[in-house]
């Protein structure tokens, strides 16, 4: 059985045990430095660079725009590492007829390959971190997340 919200050791003391957004910044702090360390180790990419692969691999001719929408990364930061990626042939740019301002964004051989190499170990990962909550756990999380997901969207508090 897992540990309870409660029980779980906050080094910076019990007072921000329970404040959700010191606990959710936390765990992703955690989750993005596990990933990381897997990516630069594993294939000499960032975290950034892995998850457009993945939204770029699984749209067909995605646009900059999917990929802020999808990652709700900052526009600036998926410009730049595009153009990275771009540099180092992982991704094709090319433009889209009607639209001047818009590219077409789809994986080269090389970025496939990339994707298809490392997809089974961040699988591994993903298996092993929801291998530590029961279904129900599971469940209920994504269902705690969908909610906090709308609630963050709110700016006044009634």
């Amino acid at each position: 059985m897992s540990k309870s919200f409660s029980t779980v050791q906050d080094p910076a003391g019990s007072q921000f045990s329970r404040n959700l957004t010191y606990r959710l910044a936390r765990v992703q702090a955690k989750l993005n430095a596990q990933a990381s360390r897997l990516l630069t180790r594993e294939a000499g990419i960032s975290l950034t660079q892995w998850r457009m692969l993945l939204i770029i691999g699984s749209l067909k001719n995605a646009r900059l725009s999917d990929i802020v929408r999808e990652s709700a990364l900052d526009k600036g930061q998926v410009s730049r590492t595009l153009k990275k990626m771009v540099a180092d042939a992982l991704v094709n740019r090319e433009a889209i007829e009607n639209d001047q301002r818009a590219s077409g964004l789809t994986l080269t051989d090389k970025g496939q390959s990339l994707l298809t190499r490392i997809l089974p170990l961040m699988t591994k990962r993903r298996e092993h971190l929801t291998g530590s909550l029961a279904a129900i756990e599971l469940d209920v999380l994504f269902d705690a997340l969908d909610k906090l997901d709308i609630s963050a969207e709110a700016d006044e508090f009634p």
